[in-house]
């Protein structure tokens, strides 16, 4: 390891070929066709990791980067929520065991890239609701790429706020 990134009360080790940011983003003021809602934009913490470079403009889910992926390449998104949304029953209570191959599915990414897969969770930890997201950059090849994921987020610490 070669430190720790830290910012907004999440921190991860700085791995070895992990492209990593920790940020509050300004929502899009661009609307959503027909609402108010914005296109997008945390406002809560968002941690973005990547295994190569990530782009300075990417979606809250990794648009922009997940489309550039090779087939050996990993994408994690660890999105924090209104605390009160962690009171759904969608959210689990506590963080989030290690990632298993059989979590993976092609058809649960964003948008849906041939040959990729994803896996999504939510859970609460420290009075704090998150969401989870990692896109593997294969199907295939998902147990060692798996593996990847879980070394990084093996190193993620949530503090309370």
């Amino acid at each position: 390891m070669s430190g720790r990134i830290a910012a907004h009360g999440l921190s991860c080790a700085v791995l070895p070929g992990w492209d990593i940011r920790i940020e509050r983003r300004v929502e899009s003021p661009v609307p959503v066709p027909g609402s108010t809602e914005p296109m997008g934009g945390h406002t809560q913490p968002i941690l973005h990791a990547g295994t190569s470079a990530l782009p300075a403009r990417r979606g809250d889910y990794g648009s922009g980067y997940v489309e550039l992926m090779t087939a050996g390449d990993v994408f994690v998104c660890l999105g924090e929520f209104d605390p009160q949304d962690g009171l759904e029953d969608m959210f689990d209570s506590g963080m989030t065991p290690p990632l298993q191959s059989g979590d993976f599915h092609p058809d649960a990414q964003q948008r849906v890239i041939p040959g990729m897969c994803g896996a999504q969770r939510f859970f609460t930890t420290r009075r704090r609701a998150f969401g989870l997201y990692v896109v593997l950059g294969s199907w295939l090849q998902r147990g060692p790429l798996v593996a990847r994921a879980n070394e990084l987020l093996a190193t993620v610490q949530i503090e309370s706020r």
